[in-house]
């Protein structure tokens, strides 16, 4: 789905300028890039996020007065100027060159979109209301992720200066586009049918296959070398002690939105084209944790529903579930290969956590389509917007409802402040206002259940009222206990390699 008419184009700020933060001038850019965001959301009224400095206007006890205990976001610039990821010479992660350097050929498992700009979506678009596209998750080398950001910026670079690419006279782009790379579909879902295990074999493709494809690599900080965990380090202490040891932690990177096959795709003079929208899209969805999100390059363009108005989302986990794949095709004359997107139906009807349909900058009939009629006639109350920078961090408190759109440097023009956008996230487990949220979970599940697009499981049903509110205290009580004991060691705590695997935020 094309979501170039929403696109605005909003001035990356690069790494090594992240000071000009404390100008009044920056500042005021910000604020008008806010006020383009909030245009975009047509009549749905909206307030910007609040934006403070560290140290100065958040002295030692603020945070966790007039934030954290009220489950109020805020946006933090300046929190992580001490982080080597941002600024130091060998560090810093915006080229990639650190990454690459460390892990090398190490595999990762990267999500991954072919056709649209939404990392996760419902089929209404697609005429399957039911289905809940997931993405896709391909194993390749790091060397190779990292490539296809550089890959993209390289042919942006041609087309700026150039018009077109030509690779006649570009032999290395050529050559680069040409390398051989090995890499392996991984299940995200459950896979239960035979014929669909052929799609898990290792394929060996051409970069050039790969560079159209929309990547989002959600990767567990816990499982990277320490060099890598070092870059960057939990903020929380800076604002307040009680919330421990963060329960878990990811790097979020995205190359950005798909491009355009080339035709044919199987030639090895034809060169993949920049897509209309160069955004990636995460569809509304709310977490259980606190959450200290800091941009480390690109930008995130951030919409939030408080947790008590969840219901205009039409927010629900229960689905059919599909998920992308990528499989080897023939030429006509079958003498090329290329790879080519598919997709199969798992068995399993329930994702991992609620997603709603509702995309805030689309036009009111297509809300109201996926949201009942709910969004926007139902939002009474003011959206919160805010534009995150390298270098900021954004407050997101537990259960709040938040769609990110995603844009690398390359999306402003800002070929030379690296390839790809990179994020770092950590979760610490509430420890203020349990009653509320509690009331919030609770919501959620019936929410879940009434807006369901598929039966779910007959043996299953909505949780009552009192068996929840035991279980989520004794819950909540362990996750508290978890993070108290781990307040002093490691990074963050180590959790099962069963957890569910995150995609997008």
């Amino acid at each position: 789905v094309c979501c170039a008419a929403f696109f605005v184009r909003i001035p990356q700020v690069p790494v090594a300028m992240n000071a000009c933060h404390a100008a009044g001038e920056c500042r005021a850019s910000v604020a008008s890039d806010v006020v383009a965001l909030q245009s975009l959301l047509g009549d749905v009224r909206s307030q910007p996020i609040r934006r403070l400095r560290f140290p100065e206007d958040l002295p030692f006890g603020r945070f966790e007065l007039e934030f954290a205990s009220q489950s109020e976001p805020c946006i933090i610039e300046h929190l992580v100027d001490d982080w080597p990821s941002l600024h130091d010479s060998v560090c810093a992660w915006h080229s990639g060159d650190r990454w690459v350097d460390l892990l090398g050929e190490t595999t990762l498992d990267c999500g991954f979109e072919p056709v649209d700009n939404r990392i996760m979506h419902f089929g209404d678009d697609e005429g399957e209301p039911d289905v809940l596209f997931n993405p896709g998750r391909l194993r390749m080398p790091t060397w190779a992720f990292f490539e296809l950001g550089r890959l993209r910026q390289e042919i942006l670079h041609l087309r700026h200066e150039e018009g077109c690419v030509d690779l006649k006279k570009h032999a290395r782009l050529k050559s680069r586009l040409d390398r051989e790379v090995w890499v392996q579909n991984t299940p995200f879902l459950q896979v239960e049918d035979e014929p669909a295990l052929q799609y898990f074999c290792p394929i060996s493709c051409r970069m050039r296959d790969l560079v159209p494809v929309s990547f989002y690599l959600s990767q567990d900080m816990h499982s990277l070398p320490e060099d890598l965990q070092d870059d960057v380090r939990p903020q929380a202490t800076k604002l307040l002690k009680g919330w421990g040891a963060p329960i878990s932690s990811r790097a979020w990177i995205t190359n950005g939105g798909p491009w355009r096959t080339p035709y044919p795709a199987w030639s090895a003079d034809s060169v993949p084209e920049p897509g209309a929208d160069p955004m990636i899209y995460s569809c509304f969805h709310s977490d259980r944790m606190e959450n200290l999100h800091t941009v480390i390059s690109g930008q995130k363009q951030v919409v939030l529903v408080p947790p008590e108005h969840g219901g205009v989302l039409n927010a629900t986990r229960f689905s059919k579930q599909r998920q992308w794949l990528l499989s080897p095709l023939s030429s006509h004359r079958g003498d090329a290969h290329y790879l080519g997107a598919t997709s199969f139906i798992s068995k399993q009807i329930e994702c991992t956590s609620d997603q709603s349909a509702v995309h805030p900058f689309r036009s009111p009939e297509d809300n109201r389509r996926v949201s009942k009629g709910a969004w926007p006639d139902r939002v009474d109350f003011p959206l919160r917007v805010g534009i995150l920078k390298p270098g900021d961090t954004l407050y997101l408190p537990a259960y709040h409802w938040h769609w990110v759109a995603t844009s690398t440097p390359l999306a402003a023009d800002t070929l030379d402040g690296g390839a790809l956008a990179m994020s770092v996230n950590y979760w610490w487990w509430p420890i203020h206002n349990w009653s509320r949220m509690e009331e919030w979970s609770l919501r959620n599940e019936h929410e879940s259940w009434k807006n369901a697009r598929v039966p779910p499981h007959p043996a299953h049903h909505p949780p009552e009222r009192s068996a929840h509110a035991r279980a989520f205290r004794n819950l909540t009580s362990q996750k508290r206990a978890v993070a108290a004991a781990g307040s002093g060691a490691a990074p963050c705590v180590r959790q099962p390699c069963c957890q569910a695997y995150e995609v997008v935020d």
